[in-house]
């Protein structure tokens, strides 16, 4: 670890030790009028060796930075309309004039090809058509050839190993973060290019003043009013199976609408498809309530790593709604519907290693869960962006009826779960950005409130000798009532120059919430309450006042950040039925420094420190116990828990669009310190009695992330890589039992695309983790996994698909093998996709995989879905 840190660090300061230059001029025609799009390449002498390039603006005028050790440098200047330029100028800064004379050939026939990724300032547009394969129908199927672009397992989009900002089609974000719909629906033949817009902005107003490092990615159409879609009706066995989807689309530049019903039990979770997955979208939630406060669950096993169709039992309905209408005065509505129905069961043997210093426990579950997840959702935005004004109103109203049945064997009893988990919420977020004079003045607002009514039902009761002195009962209700309100207002002022500006934050948000709970007993259909210390009833409040400044120093290439917040922050907690309580007052202060250098056009260097202060969630505090779940009773009446966090980051990447090549490497270091933490009494029957003590830890982690991918146009190939490492260092408290652990993560994923022939093509991918636990440096478990992906599509005609996709897992020791095939003929005139499809050929029955934690492995065998055949017709609209 010590020796990559030092190879990247030596390899930046040798970057920035060369000396630097900046080349800059304009370009004419023969009449001395600006010409534009010109390309300026910039060579080694005498070789073809590119270090920079430049494309001339509507002016006529470029800019590039260069940095050579030679004493003079090759500058080529060509365009399809011009005479090709030549030029040998000295290493130094300098302001050249260029008139081109104009050239036209008379060629008897030619090809025109366009470049593959083309770079203009800081957008890379991707021809959708270069990448394309014959298998693909949906644009998330050309975008995993791109290079630089990753898809996870969840359908999230990654550009140089991090989420996208911003998603849009045609320049508009009709879906606010929730993309998957379109993705993995719009056909990637109405689509020209894929535009990654890097360092991007989303509000026009702050694009001149406030520097964004994050990329987003906009689709470009074909047409100017596009109506499209897929759909999709299939019918299978066995079971009986069904797999509907019809997803129709239009856009224009006024309006744009996406809807969706989809329903299968065929193992796809189609809510995947509404999860947010843009990073502006999922940063906003950081500092608010969690949506789900996870006080009540079932006892579940965790999924198997594999891919989710072979394990997933479902019967679920999705319903969606996206329309998206620009009025005049620029304003636009979006309005973002959804509802969903869906029914999943889960059956699994659970095996359970607990470690501590001297002793291992061990226990076994066998899971039988039937979860049914209703919800609706709505989003209604206002907003406005220009470059003179922004104005962003965002109201939310959700819904939850959720009911989830569980049965858990333990070799000596069946115990019987019952969870209901209804939640009602409503919240409106208002964002205005207006000039005052040279300056700009900014409003935010956040409102939120939600109710969440929670029961769990155990039968037969647990914790007997806890709840009622060794006595039986027939069965145990947990209830729980939680109410909360949180707002959030500020306003900020922004002055400055073009390269120096500050930016002050003033604010105040408060939480307020309720919390009651109760344990019932029954015995014998008589209901009585375990006792007091069973009980909450919570009542608290958060207070936050605070001044924020950001300052930005932006100067050519580099670009240097300090965010500094100042925060005054009041807690206070009180159990009127218990007497207790506890008031909280703290001063904090919470720096960020950060950096950013580009360097030829190719490199960019990326770094930030941060030291953080948190105060605990309100949710985490009981001062009663709670059963969280059948065999977990926990308790939280220590203090407030207050931690405190360093963070030290760095970010190198390269990406060079005309040879199709990019890299990325990143690393991060923290520090944590806590003054609580949570031990865990473990019973002999495997029950856990949770409670948090006053104990100042220090835990710290090191993670490293490397991704690589490059394109070879002349085999229409991709080669990729993407690696991980991480490694976590802390303490644990089991059993009265203090001790240090120590967990060990390590991914390496390279994976091939490759185009044989115009009838063949194949997609071959590795996956290998491992992952090791210590306790007090004495190994506890070495677990390793080993996956092999191949994806055969051979075409024996124009119309005719036939596709072999293979996997093979090594989990320690044990091997599984799935083979799925697919057959499709495709009626190009109405664009109709006829498929057969065979899943899990081999009838594989059961898949064991292994997590850990710092203390703690689990093993879980997940049974499978059968072997299994569909017939589906599959069109585009």
């Amino acid at each position: 670890m010590r020796t990559i840190i030092t190879f990247i660090f030596t390899l930046i300061f040798c970057l920035n030790s060369q000396a630097q230059i900046n080349i800059q001029g304009q370009i004419e025609d023969e009449k001395g009028e600006a010409l534009s799009n010109i390309n300026i390449l910039i060579y080694l002498p005498n070789s073809k060796t590119l270090i920079a390039y430049a494309v001339s603006n509507e002016k006529g005028q470029f800019q590039t930075r260069v940095n050579a050790l030679s004493d003079s440098l090759d500058l080529e200047l060509s365009s399809i309309h011009f005479r090709k330029e030549f030029r040998r100028i000295p290493n130094n800064s300098q302001s050249l004039q260029f008139k081109l004379v104009s050239d036209t050939k008379q060629l008897e026939a030619f090809t025109v090809k366009a470049s593959l990724i083309e770079k203009r300032g800081d957008t890379l547009s991707y021809l959708v058509s270069s990448f394309a394969g014959k298998e693909d129908r949906a644009i998330e199927d050309v975008l995993r050839r791109m290079p630089g672009i990753e898809i996870e397992p969840n359908g999230q989009i990654l550009y140089q190993g991090l989420p996208l900002q911003k998603f849009y089609v045609e320049g508009l974000d009709l879906m606010s973060g929730r993309y998957g719909v379109i993705s993995k629906n719009l056909p990637h033949s109405t689509v020209s290019t894929v535009e990654i817009l890097e360092n991007h902005q989303p509000i026009r107003i702050l694009e001149e003043r406030v520097y964004s490092q994050q990329a987003s990615l906009n689709l470009k159409l074909k047409r100017d009013i596009t109506t499209t879609g897929t759909g999709k009706l299939g019918i299978g066995a066995s079971p009986m199976l069904w797999d509907v989807n019809l997803t129709p689309m239009t856009f224009t530049k006024n309006f744009q609408v996406v809807s969706s019903y989809q329903s299968n039990n065929t193992g796809n979770d189609a809510s995947r498809q509404l999860r947010i997955m843009t990073l502006e979208d999922l940063l906003q939630n950081t500092d608010r309530p969690n949506e789900n406060s996870g006080l009540l669950n079932i006892q579940a096993a965790s999924p198997p790593q594999i891919e989710q169709n072979r394990f997933l039992d479902n019967k679920m309905h999705l319903l969606n709604f996206n329309g998206l209408l620009r009025m005049s005065r620029d304003f636009q509505l979006r309005a973002n519907l959804y509802y969903i129905d869906d029914q999943q069961q889960q059956t699994a043997g659970l095996e359970r290693t607990i470690f501590i210093p001297g002793d291992t426990l061990n226990f076994s579950e066998n899971i039988n869960n039937k979860l049914h997840n209703n919800y609706l959702l709505g989003e209604f935005t206002l907003s406005r962006n220009v470059k003179n004004n922004y104005l962003n109103n965002k109201l939310k109203i959700k819904s939850r009826w959720d009911k989830h049945l569980g049965l858990v064997s333990d070799g000596s009893e069946n115990i019987s779960q019952t969870l209901k988990s209804p939640l009602k919420s409503i919240s409106n977020e208002l964002r205005s950005v207006n000039p005052v004079g040279k300056h700009l003045v900014e409003f935010q607002s956040y409102i939120s409130y939600d109710h969440s009514p929670h029961s769990l039902e155990i039968n037969p009761g647990q914790f007997t000798g806890v709840l009622n002195q060794n006595e039986d009962y027939d069965k145990l209700h947990q209830q729980v009532d939680l109410k909360r309100f949180f707002a959030d207002h500020s306003a900020s002022f922004s002055f400055g120059s073009k390269s120096l500006s500050f930016t002050p934050r003033v604010g105040i948000a408060f939480r307020k919430q309720v919390l009651e709970s109760t344990i019932l007993l029954s015995q014998e259909n008589y209901d009585y309450e375990a006792g007091i210390n069973f009980s909450n009833n919570l009542e608290g409040q958060h207070t936050q006042a605070y001044v924020r400044t950001d300052i930005e120093f932006k100067k050519e290439n580099l670009t240097l950040r300090a965010n500094l917040p100042f925060s005054w922050q009041n807690v206070e907690l009180e159990d009127v039925n218990l007497n207790q309580g506890q008031n909280l007052k703290r001063i904090l202060f919470d720096p960020r420094l950060s950096l950013s250098y580009k360097y030829r056009n190719f490199w960019q260097l990326s770094s930030s420190w941060s030291y953080t202060n948190n105060l605990g969630d309100m949710d985490r505090i009981q001062y009663g116990y709670i059963l969280k779940t059948y065999r977990n009773l926990s308790q939280n009446a220590a203090p407030l828990s207050e931690s405190n966090r360093h963070n030290f980051s760095s970010r190198l990447s390269y990406r060079n669009p005309i040879s199709s090549f990019f890299n990325a490497i990143n690393y991060l270091y923290s520090i944590n310190n806590t003054n609580l933490m949570y031990s865990s009494l473990i019973q002999s029957d495997g029950t856990t009695i949770m409670q948090a003590s006053h104990l100042p830890n220090t835990s710290y982690n090191h993670g490293l992330n490397v991704s690589s991918s490059k394109y070879f146009s002349a085999i229409k190939s991709t080669i990729s890589f993407r690696g991980a490492i991480n490694h976590h260092k802390g303490k644990s408290l089991i059993n009265e039992a203090l001790f240090n652990t120590t967990s060990k993560f390590y991914n390496l994923s390279p994976a091939l695309n490759i185009r044989f022939a115009e009838w063949l093509n194949t997609e071959y991918e590795i996956n290998a983790t491992y992952i090791q636990t210590f306790i007090e440096k004495d190994k506890k478990s070495d677990i390793s996994l080993l996956r092999h992906k191949f994806n055969f599509f051979a075409f024996p005609t124009r119309n005719q698909l036939i596709s072999l996709s293979t996997e093979y897992y090594n989990l320690d020791k044990n091997n599984n093998f799935f083979a799925d095939f697919l057959y499709r003929y495709t009626i190009s005139e109405k664009k109709i996709d006829l498929e057969f499809r065979w899943n899990n050929i081999f009838s594989t029955k059961a898949y064991t995989s292994y997590q850990a934690s710092d203390f703690t492995v689990y093993e879980s065998t997940y049974i499978l879905r059968p072997s299994q055949v569909l017939f589906s017709i599959k069109f585009s609209f």
